[in-house]
């Protein structure tokens, strides 16, 4: 719930919400990897996948955001629980990007178009299991004011990327958007392991 007294907002809190979330929807990442499974697809075809994908992902990640309270209330979880949980699965997945070992290698064209929009473009691509984990911090640490605008300006950020993944795909080439998704990966795993320590330090103080 918003907070009853209307709080003004952590401009600090909502940067790192912001940043962190961007860093686990990686659309830097994830613009070349659309082009590459959308490569024999028209424009339009690409359009209407891009919003698609987009809105899933966007519903996805609020459904956590609003109900992420009480999944950890559910299951007997404090945030210092959650922090170090969460911290381990980013640490996981920023591992595995460095490594290059994602999702998307695994994945051939889908016959259908539609089926890209939803998997594996909304899910695991944009609200996996590294995005769903960061809302949920996010959240549980900073507010579910946070975890929202984070959603909303990632989305919105990650729709433009989308639609505009051939033309970042000639700016960057194929080694400059694999530098910046390595980038991208490192950086997740250091906020990982930021959590793991905040979660460690947190129960060891209480």
């Amino acid at each position: 719930m918003l907070s009853a007294n209307l709080e003004p907002i952590n401009i600090d809190h909502l940067v790192r919400s912001m940043l962190v979330l961007f860093i686990a929807i990686d659309p830097l990442g994830n613009a070349p990897l659309f082009y590459g499974l959308t490569a024999t697809l028209s424009d339009e075809k690409r359009r209407v996948i891009v919003r698609q994908s987009c809105k899933i992902a966007t519903i996805i990640l609020i459904v956590f955001a609003i109900g992420g309270d009480m999944l950890l209330s559910y299951f007997g979880l404090s945030v210092a629980d959650f922090r170090i949980s969460g911290g381990i699965i980013l640490l996981i997945y920023g591992i595995a990007g460095i490594l290059g070992w994602t999702e998307a290698s695994m994945i051939k064209h889908p016959e259908e178009a539609e089926t890209i929009a939803v998997v594996p473009l909304a899910t695991p691509l944009l609200a996996g299991p590294a995005a769903i984990a960061t809302v949920l911090y996010i959240k549980a640490v900073y507010g579910i004011e946070y975890a929202l605008v984070g959603i909303a300006v990632n989305t919105l950020i990650t729709f433009v990327m989308l639609n505009n993944s051939q033309k970042l795909m000639d700016i960057l080439g194929r080694n400059g958007a694999i530098a910046l998704s390595k980038i991208m990966s490192i950086l997740l795993a250091a906020i990982a392991i930021a959590m793991i320590r905040e979660g460690v330090l947190e129960i060891m103080g209480g």
